[in-house]
């Protein structure tokens, strides 16, 4: 080759080896060293690189990322409530309520729940159920009707009666008051001990039966069990979409699998997502310096 061209090339292509060279080795200096290079008890300069050395701030701005764009509540809300996500629960509960049909409630409400949590909660549920149906039962005024109605088959019994001619009807109403206090006042006291055995009584019934006879029943009422559940789901979903968000934590969880990576995986996770772009800027660095080199001829 003549020697003219080579002097003239020998500008551009060294222009193009020094911005090769370069970006190669400032793209190397985002990763390398991994860690701090220490020398006289002193560490050096530079060391570690810039994304092992700003590893926490990419672990703050990923979770930020991840939290209020890449998964905000309205995408979880969309997912969630998506016709594909609906149609795979709703099949899903389907098949698990065939499965059991012939199980017991108290073994489900066991199986879910574990036994000892099903048997707390079902005490807190006899418990609240017993003293809402005594509250009803306090506010029928049984006191009153039962009062009145002895009045009433006394007054039958009397009537046309020698006594029933001695008695006069407001001698008989007076009656009344006393009969209804002393009845409201022996509901007030003992309405819950008369109430918490049969309470008891229809629970324990009601957890043998098979879950194939509430589905009957339910199905009977025009209650189709799995809609109620869907129904039941996409209200939960729409009203507990933020607090669920919040509950996940997404940005706590983004951020502190970042933190607890080593400097290798962080570089490996990175160089997956850039690495051509990484390629294309140590590329552009070549392209740069020959240009240069070029113009330095024209120059």
């Amino acid at each position: 080759m003549d020697l003219g061209i080579v002097q003239t090339l020998s500008g551009p292509v060294i222009g193009a080896v020094i911005g090769y060279c370069t970006n190669y080795i400032a793209v190397k200096m985002l990763f390398r060293p991994l860690r701090p290079v220490m020398l006289f008890g002193k560490q050096l300069p530079f060391t570690p690189g810039i994304i092992p050395k700003g590893q926490a701030r990419l672990a703050r701005a990923a979770g930020e990322a991840v939290s209020s764009t890449l998964l905000t509540q309205e995408d979880i809300r969309e997912m969630l409530l998506s016709e594909q996500a609906k149609t795979q629960l709703r099949k899903a509960l389907t098949q698990e309520l065939g499965k059991h049909t012939e199980t017991p409630l108290k073994q489900i409400g066991i199986k879910l729940a574990g036994e000892e949590n099903y048997e707390k909660g079902r005490d807190i549920l006899q418990d609240k159920l017993t003293e809402k149906v005594s509250d009803r039962v306090l506010d029928m005024g049984l006191g009153d009707i039962i009062a009145q109605k002895v009045i009433e088959a006394v007054s039958q019994k009397l009537d046309g009666s020698f006594l029933g001619k001695m008695i006069r009807g407001d001698m008989l109403e007076g009656l009344a008051k006393p009969i209804q206090e002393h009845i409201d006042a022996y509901l007030d006291t003992n309405i819950d001990v008369l109430l918490t055995p049969q309470m008891r009584s229809i629970w324990e019934e009601s957890e043998q039966k098979p879950v194939g006879d509430v589905l009957a029943l339910m199905q009977e009422a025009q209650m189709e069990p799995v809609d109620l559940c869907m129904k039941l789901y996409e209200r939960m979903v729409d009203e507990k979409a933020e607090s669920l968000i919040q509950m996940l934590n997404l940005r706590g969880v983004a951020e502190n699998k970042i933190l607890a990576m080593q400097p290798e995986e962080v570089e490996t996770l990175v160089m997956s997502i850039m690495k051509k772009e990484l390629g294309a800027v140590v590329n552009l660095g070549a392209l740069v310096g020959f240009i240069i080199g070029l113009l330095n001829l024209l120059f």
